[in-house]
């Protein structure tokens, strides 16, 4: 059964949300990342600002729209809201970063369904959150794309443009930054305290296998959040700050252990900032985990 298209376009009431300096420090600690930024402290003096990092809304993001995507009213029923449940996988995150969030910041968020759309072997759900501080002004807009698998047409959507003859591909542009990722075998149960993120296939074995996974698998957000550590630190001196937007498109699952390899690519810029390009590879298999992967920084 697919999707109540009568929930498209709606929004859901605002709650708020005052951050936390301790949650701050464990959304960075699950992610890996150590920048004093993040702390407060450089190990050498004390009392700097601290600033969260850039993806952090989703820590408050994730309980609300929990809620959305498993609404009775939007999957048909109760029964069916638990299955859907349970074959939903992220497909993709966009996010835009207006300002830094702070410990003491009150944020006010509101969500809201853009669409859903048919693909076929299932639907892609699109959400979208947007956050204000206490003065009104925006701080950070987050486009989920979520994929429930199973419950699509079964048909393949179509497209009204003419097939194209195969491109030769174009020569690899020079690498900005690389960086490696030791994903850790426990970073999944960090994760999922640290972000409120409690889906089960994270962290239960059983239910993985039960969703069609060969085990535990990493959060996409997770993922893209060490690959957000990764452009902070190899491309953009240390300074989240500077990090003004991220996309990713999560192409395969990661598992607890995996090796992955940032690669990213300057292709000019894009709204008054330096634009990259970037992909993620499991060192193992040469799987690109995260494929056209997008980020905008202040020049």
């Amino acid at each position: 059964m697919g999707l109540n298209r009568d929930y498209i376009g709606k929004e859901f009431p605002s709650l708020e949300h005052v951050v936390k300096p301790e949650e701050v420090a464990a959304y960075a600690l699950a992610i890996g990342s150590r920048n004093a930024s993040f702390f407060g402290t450089n190990g050498f003096d004390s009392g700097l600002s601290v600033i969260a990092p850039p993806s952090f809304t989703v820590t408050y993001e994730l309980p609300l729209l929990e809620k959305v995507w498993s609404d009775p009213g939007l999957n048909g029923g109760e029964e069916q809201a638990k299955q859907n449940v349970l074959m939903l996988v992220h497909g993709d995150q966009n996010m835009k970063f207006y300002k830094p969030i702070k410990p003491g910041d009150k944020i006010t968020y509101t969500a809201k369904i853009d669409d859903i759309e048919d693909k076929g072997s299932g639907e892609l759900l699109k959400l979208s959150v947007l956050s204000k501080d206490e003065k009104g002004e925006k701080v950070t807009e987050s486009h989920w794309g979520l994929f429930i698998r199973g419950i699509g047409s079964g048909e393949k959507p179509k497209s009204s443009a003419p097939k194209a003859a195969p491109a030769a591909p174009p020569e690899p542009p020079p690498l900005a930054f690389r960086d490696v990722i030791r994903v850790p075998g426990d970073v999944t149960y960090k994760y999922a305290d640290a972000s409120n993120d409690h889906n089960p296939i994270h962290v239960n074995e059983k239910v993985a296998k039960e969703a069609g996974l060969k085990g535990i698998n990493v959060h996409g957000l997770c993922t893209m959040s060490m690959t957000m550590k990764s452009i902070i630190e190899s491309y953009l001196d240390a300074d989240p700050g500077k990090l003004k937007a991220l996309g990713v498109r999560f192409t395969a699952p990661v598992y607890p252990g995996d090796t992955l390899i940032v690669d990213g690519w300057e292709t000019g810029e894009k709204n008054g900032n330096s634009a990259i390009a970037f992909e993620v590879t499991r060192e193992s298999d040469g799987v690109k985990v995260i494929k056209g992967g997008t980020a905008e920084a202040a020049l």
